[in-house]
């Protein structure tokens, strides 16, 4: 059915999408080869010490890795393990639940280089139209291969029982880690270069992370998404990978901040919100593509794209092209301070990713009790039940969902207090749990 075939037929479809979604695990047990996961042990008293390497913390993170990071290395702490935490860089990160350490110390220490340092490709000058082919600076491989060198020197002066290694960022320290002191090697999967890069997978960076993989005792995937990727292009074993999804922290409600687009609220617009990197991934292209139809038959509302990356430009160029420039709102990136405030002001949440890992920001748009549309393609979707789903090449049927939404507020209310309940249950707890499982079984194996 077509966008201009809404009826009531879509809004008891969605109300049954939400209901019929707590039924489906029962069936759990039927999952494919690929999404069958680990046992693992059940965690024992004694205390252990990880080496773990990353890439970014926050405040400095420049997407959901760092948040991650921070989030596990946290409750890891919390639960008694002891974590030094290896950074590249030397910036000012409050953390006291760890022992931090930098690769560019006063005895270790990386050449600075004047270059783009990130793990995502940025935004374009918008003075420039100079671009690449290259998604990731040549300068940031050389980097991250420095930083697996001068693991080696981490790796020898400190005390621990395994390593654990986030991303492929991280995997060459990790790597280098276990060949000078011998020890377990654990590879976090956060995000592979298929769900960064689709097809344009680049070589290099493909190279070092099967690498990383392979020469890792255990793998840890953020979803039974992200382990099928790594059993199908990485040739990876399914028994070595533990799936560990994603949570979220449960925090008391910050004080609410008046946002950019609370006039046009209270003059009885609607708020759709986009938040994440402007990139492929992402799909922030999918989501302007159904904000056109939406706004075709809801005049009164308004699209907020939250984020920056490589596809900025193309992005606010298609706006334009679509005849909607004027509904379109691009806030740029957003600080962690004013993250709740933007998501319990917004009255409907879509994340339209291409390939989503996980997806953190679905669990903070359902904690602040937003109405969430996610995609199917998306580790998310595994734990989340009570959100309307959507493959998110389907303009249409997003579009029509949007609109039930939007039109229904019954629907609405519903999906706010059953989606906030949902995204509560996923807890960094059970994420740092699944890891000391690893990691004591990683242990008994010796």
């Amino acid at each position: 059915m077509g966008f201009l075939g809404i009826s009531k037929g879509i809004f008891m479809a969605s109300i049954g999408q939400i209901i019929n979604q707590a039924f489906r695990r029962s069936i759990s047990s039927l999952r494919s080869y690929f999404f069958v996961e680990n046992d693992s042990p059940k965690p024992k008293s004694e205390k252990e010490k990880v080496l773990m390497f990353g890439w970014e913390l926050p405040p400095f993170n420049s997407g959901g890795l760092g948040v991650a990071c921070f989030e596990i290395a946290r409750t890891l702490a919390d639960r008694g393990v002891e974590i030094t935490f290896v950074l590249p860089k030397n910036k000012k990160i409050s953390a006291p639940f760890v022992k931090l350490l930098y690769a560019e110390s006063e005895n270790i220490r990386l050449r600075q280089v004047k270059t783009r340092l990130y793990p995502y490709a940025r935004s374009l000058s918008r003075e420039s139209d100079k671009f690449t082919d290259n998604r990731y600076d040549r300068e940031l491989i050389k980097e991250v291969k420095r930083y697996g060198h001068q693991a080696r020197s981490i790796a020898r002066s400190e005390e621990f029982s395994v390593i654990h290694a986030h991303d492929w960022l991280s995997f060459p320290a990790g790597v280098e880690a276990k060949k000078v002191s011998g020890k377990p090697l654990v590879a976090h999967v956060h995000a592979t270069e298929f769900d960064r890069s689709g097809e344009n997978v680049d070589p290099e960076v493909f190279k070092i992370e099967k690498a990383g993989l392979h020469k890792a005792d255990q793998i840890i995937a953020v979803s039974h998404l992200t382990k099928a990727t790594l059993v199908k292009h990485y040739g990876i074993t399914p028994s070595k990978i533990t799936v560990a999804h994603n949570g979220i922290s449960r925090r008391e409600p910050e004080k609410k901040l008046e946002t950019l687009f609370e006039p046009f609220k209270k003059n009885g617009h609607k708020v759709i919100l986009f938040l994440g990197r402007l990139t492929m991934q992402k799909g922030p292209d999918y989501f302007l593509r159904a904000a056109q139809r939406v706004a075709q038959i809801y005049p009164k509302t308004i699209f907020v794209v939250a984020g920056t990356g490589d596809m900025e430009r193309q992005i606010i160029e298609q706006g334009a092209a679509l005849g909607i420039s004027d509904k379109v709102f691009f806030t740029g990136f957003v600080k962690d301070e004013a993250l709740n405030s933007i998501y319990s002001s917004a009255d409907l949440f879509v994340m339209p990713s291409v390939s989503e890992p996980f997806g953190i920001v679905a669990l903070e748009a359902l904690v602040n009790k937003t109405p969430t549309i996610i995609s199917k393609q998306s580790g998310a979707s595994e734990v989340v039940d009570h959100a309307l789903k959507v493959d998110f090449w389907d303009i249409d049927e997003m579009a029509n969902k949007i609109y039930a939404v939007l039109s229904n507020p019954s629907l609405g209310e519903c999906m706010k207090e059953h989606g906030q309940a949902d995204a509560q249950k996923n807890t960094w707890d059970k994420t740092a749990e699944k890891c000391i499982g690893v990691y004591h079984e990683l242990s008994s194996a010796k």
